[in-house]
């Protein structure tokens, strides 16, 4: 959920920048994206549907992750660790459309991920939630490492140029730099909160907050596409007001970015991230997509089973482009 937010943090950022560049004169230059692989040969034909794809070249990929664990982010001794991915969002940034867009995916995925044991040295891979492919490692950034060698797996051994990870505790944080995100309670969730009676609006607290948009075990739809569902009315409810606080306080969104680095691991620096969302307020926002696929209840927990025909359209559709003739 924290990568929800912090996703959204970016876009919000780059609604800054984008009105700072239609209200300065147009002096700078805008981002600008080096093509690294311009010299190299055109990427094999693949045929899809009877026609004729190249891969795309000019795509950059960002992988925001949300990590189920508390406090400041610290190594954890050994090669394995507690710490889950709740939430998988992969940012695609396609440089020569100057376009964006996010595949959101479910951390109940079940499929390829890295494996290692106890003293470090390689498995293979294995069959298991992708959730689980972040608790081998330190938790720190080897831990990224695996999880977005995991997605590249799922997604076609699509190459992951970037990631970025917030824990738990950046809710608080969050929920708190708006005042409160305010929400209307979708179905019956008294089993997690008495006062989250289905219909009613509430202003929640960093506590509620956090019951709202992870509790799900003791609902009657316990699925992981269901909290899903309340992640992203809960982002929608806090871009608002976040940009308003923005619009007060051009510092707002730096200030929290500063306040969330201490939960947070990256391979990118803040001059990274300014970077990243200088691109995007250059460029179109495409919006979300999701993969499809079925729930179904494993021997002990919940898994997200992807369409497989469906997830290759899905990568086909970002990620290539027919051959010009």
């Amino acid at each position: 959920m924290a990568t929800l937010l912090f996703f959204s943090i970016l876009l919000v950022v780059t609604d800054r920048i984008r009105k700072q560049k239609e209200d300065e004169a147009a002096s700078a230059p805008s981002s600008s994206w080096e093509n690294p692989y311009e010299d190299e040969e055109i990427d094999p034909v693949v045929y899809f549907g009877g026609k004729p794809y190249v891969h795309k070249k000019n795509l950059e990929t960002v992988l925001f992750m949300g990590i189920d664990a508390e406090g400041e982010v610290k190594a954890e001794e050994g090669y394995r660790n507690h710490q889950q991915v709740d939430v998988l969002m992969l940012c695609v940034i396609d440089h020569s459309a100057k376009t964006y867009q996010v595949i959101n995916i479910n951390r109940d995925t079940f499929t390829r991920i890295p494996s290692i044991d106890t003293t470090g040295d390689r498995l293979g891979n294995i069959e298991a939630q992708i959730a689980l492919s972040h608790t081998y490692g330190s938790g720190l950034e080897d831990s990224c490492g695996y999880t977005s060698e995991a997605v590249s797996m799922l997604l076609m051994n699509e190459k992951v140029d970037h990631y970025i990870s917030l824990n738990m505790s950046s809710i608080a944080i969050l929920n708190k730099s708006v005042g409160g995100v305010e929400v209307t309670v979708p179905v019956d969730m008294t089993a997690v909160d008495p006062l989250f009676v289905e219909g009613a609006t509430i202003l929640l607290t960093a506590e509620q907050a956090e019951e709202f948009i992870r509790g799900r075990m003791a609902l009657e739809d316990d699925t992981n596409s269901s909290r899903m569902l309340r992640q992203e009315a809960y982002l929608h409810e806090w871009r608002l007001k976040a940009k308003q606080k923005m619009n007060a306080d051009a510092t707002f969104a730096l200030d929290l970015i500063a306040d969330l680095s201490y939960y947070m691991v990256a391979d990118q620096n803040l001059n990274g991230l300014s970077t990243l969302s200088g691109y995007l307020a250059d460029y179109e926002y495409l919006g979300k997509v999701s993969i499809e696929g079925e729930n179904k209840m494993g021997e002990v927990y919940r898994e997200f089973y992807p369409d497989q025909d469906k997830l290759k359209k899905l990568v086909m559709n970002i990620f290539y482009e027919e051959k010009p003739q």
